[in-house]
């Protein structure tokens, strides 16, 4: 009998113990989980490069305005030094004004002769002052467009900063995925294609499209490289501005605006050299034909040759 409370006792912990929730499981990660974690780090990277272009655009603009201003001072500084001098000279001359010498003359043609001069000089001294004001006017405004330039340039910069931490973070939150495949699927997830020996560019491809995807193929074995506009590294909109810019064609630098410079097409009407993005304007690559693209994946990964997965806008450009 002493033994029955031990006996229920384990009993109840023993019930409690099973009442206890089972410690969840990491949910297993799959290869589709870590593409879309390095897509977020190339949208990232893609505004990067957007406001590294704003950045050079600012600076431009603020070294045209300080050449401009230091072309404005020169004048300002030259219509006022005459001012100055034609002022202090005629003080010289005639201390209680041009026409006190005048009132003297006992001469009437010598008087109306000598008043005509003073009010010409007058009226050229009149268009001096309103030079000089327009002159000072401008300079005005040229400094405070200089200051508002520059608060712009330093208000990029800095978000740029950010946005280049963002793209550390979400690449270390990338890789940390990446790293909990099991080592087959990360090795084949890391696997470039690189092999053009079964690739048939569609014969179509021809001037200005050829010269561009020549350039692009050229780069094929390149690594991946945030902001990369080579020579030997790359990210996807670089490679994609540098191959159409091979070809002489001036392109914008990211994905969005590349596909905006040219003309919309049906993903069904594609022909080699269009410009094929994602949907979401993170990525985009060159249409090779018959259905491959090529582009610059990711890190760790360098330019290759892929499939249209994936790609569901196109522009022509050329």
């Amino acid at each position: 009998m002493p033994r029955v409370p031990a006996i229920a006792a384990s009993l109840v912990l023993a019930a409690g113990l099973m009442a206890l929730p089972a410690a969840q499981a990491e949910p297993k990660i799959t290869v589709k989980d870590v593409e879309a974690a390095f897509n977020k780090v190339e949208a990232v990277n893609e505004q990067v490069n957007q406001l590294g272009v704003q950045v050079k655009q600012t600076q431009a603009e603020i070294d045209d305005i300080s050449s401009d201003i230091k072309r404005v001072m020169t004048t300002y500084s030259a219509q006022k030094a005459e001012l100055s001098g034609a002022i202090v000279q005629q003080q010289l001359d005639a201390p209680l004004g041009p026409t006190a010498n005048l009132l003297t003359s006992e001469n009437p043609d010598q008087f109306l002769a000598g008043l005509g001069a003073v009010r010409a000089l007058n009226n050229t001294r009149a268009d001096a002052l309103a030079q000089f004001g327009e002159t000072s006017k401008e300079l005005r405004n040229r400094r405070a467009q200089l200051k508002d330039r520059k608060q712009d340039l330093a208000e990029a910069t800095k978000e740029a900063g950010a946005k280049r931490a963002e793209v550390r973070k979400k690449y270390e939150a990338a890789k940390a995925e990446l790293a909990r495949l099991d080592a087959a699927e990360q090795a084949k997830f890391n696997q470039s294609n690189t092999d053009v020996t079964d690739v048939d560019v569609d014969p179509k491809a021809g001037g200005r499209a050829k010269a561009a995807l020549a350039f692009a193929m050229s780069q094929i074995g390149d690594p991946y490289v945030y902001g990369g506009t080579g020579p030997n590294g790359w990210d996807c909109s670089g490679l994609v501005m540098k191959s159409w810019a091979a070809a002489g064609v001036s392109i914008p630098r990211v994905v969005g605006p590349q596909i905006a410079a040219g003309r919309a097409v049906p993903m069904d009407q594609l022909q080699p050299g269009d410009i094929v993005a994602y949907g979401d304007m993170s990525h985009d690559g060159l249409y090779l034909g018959n259905g491959r693209v090529v582009h610059a994946p990711r890190p760790g990964k360098t330019v290759e040759i892929t499939s249209l997965s994936g790609f569901t806008r196109a522009a022509r450009v050329g």
